[in-house]
């Protein structure tokens, strides 16, 4: 029987890691191939992407068997209470468990794969075509893994809500001037823009946005309408492309620039609070100063540099 120690130290190891990487990169390489040589060697993947089916399903399979308790392997949320002073029960914190969210993902993947399978033995290639297109979402898998990576998305995590607020203003801004184009434009449809109905003239204001064709749109609409003020039709592209494409996405990034500046001087707060205790310490205890007041000095150094080149 099997050691349950040592699925814990192998699945723990360096070199499980690293095959499942590599095993995740050659999956994504070998969907990227199939999509190139598609009328050639069908066959040929149908068999590696059983290899990698049960290769994956090995993988979580030892996974689980090295967990102490499966439940948890498998928690997504986790409802804590945080106790206030001076006060009762104090507050529920409800936690996304980062590692719980990953194992689900890995099982989803792993069972929509086997299930493909089974249903192509018994005569319904359909669904094996659906979750053999699961497999590109593998390479997210990456993202669990790889500290690099782990660390990029904890950043983008930090800016999602200054995202969303940003997309929201600009979501308003294209619906406030689709409803005024409909209504200037007379509902009407020409070659470069389209105020017919309200999608296809979101999706106008969206690529005018981006700064695409939205001279050539405003040049048609000068000759195409007679009946508008040319300067009104001026006014009304000129005007929307100064607020998204110019005044908001500055703000964005002004915004954006000082959320980062915070972030750095609560750090650079927190190095300064840990380097004046240990110099406290020190001069109660007559000791000079260790390397670890040095070291804080000069992150405190870095990031007052940091700080500085987000200014200018």
């Amino acid at each position: 029987m099997i050691n349950r120690e040592k699925i814990i130290k192998f699945t723990q190891s360096k070199t499980f890691t690293k095959t499942v990487n590599y095993a995740i990169l050659l999956c994504a390489f070998i969907v990227g191939l199939e999509t190139v040589i598609r009328e050639k060697g069908q066959l040929l993947f149908h068999y590696i992407d059983y290899c990698f089916i049960f290769f994956f399903s090995t993988e979580i399979v030892l996974r689980i068997a090295a967990e102490k308790n499966i439940a948890e392997f498998f928690y997504i949320i986790k409802i804590e209470r945080v106790r206030a002073e001076n006060r009762g029960n104090g507050k529920i914190k409800i936690r996304l468990v980062e590692n719980g969210f990953w194992n689900c993902f890995d099982l989803m993947l792993v069972i929509i794969s086997i299930v493909g399978v089974f249903t192509h033995i018994f005569d319904h290639p359909d669904f094996i075509e659906i979750g053999r297109l699961f497999r590109i979402f593998r390479i997210l898998r990456l993202l669990e893994i790889s500290e690099q990576i782990k660390e990029i998305e904890k950043k983008i995590i930090m800016i999602l809500p200054t995202v969303f607020s940003f997309a929201l203003l600009l979501i308003i801004l294209c619906y406030i001037y689709s409803i005024l184009g409909m209504y200037i434009f007379k509902y009407q449809q020409y070659d470069k823009a389209d105020f017919s109905n309200l999608i296809n003239a979101m999706l106008c204001m969206f690529q005018y946005m981006t700064l695409d064709g939205w001279s050539e749109a405003m040049n048609e609409m000068v000759r195409e309408n007679h009946d508008v003020p040319a300067i009104l039709i001026q006014a009304f592209f000129v005007s929307f492309v100064v607020f998204t494409a110019i005044v908001t996405f500055n703000v964005f990034v002004s915004v954006m620039t000082s959320q980062m500046e915070a972030r750095i001087k609560s750090h650079i707060d927190a190095y300064e609070q840990a380097s004046n205790k240990i110099r406290d310490k020190n001069d109660e205890t007559g000791s000079a100063p260790n390397a670890t007041l040095e070291e804080l000095l000069h992150e405190i150094q870095e990031l007052r540099r940091e700080v500085a080149e987000l200014k200018k």
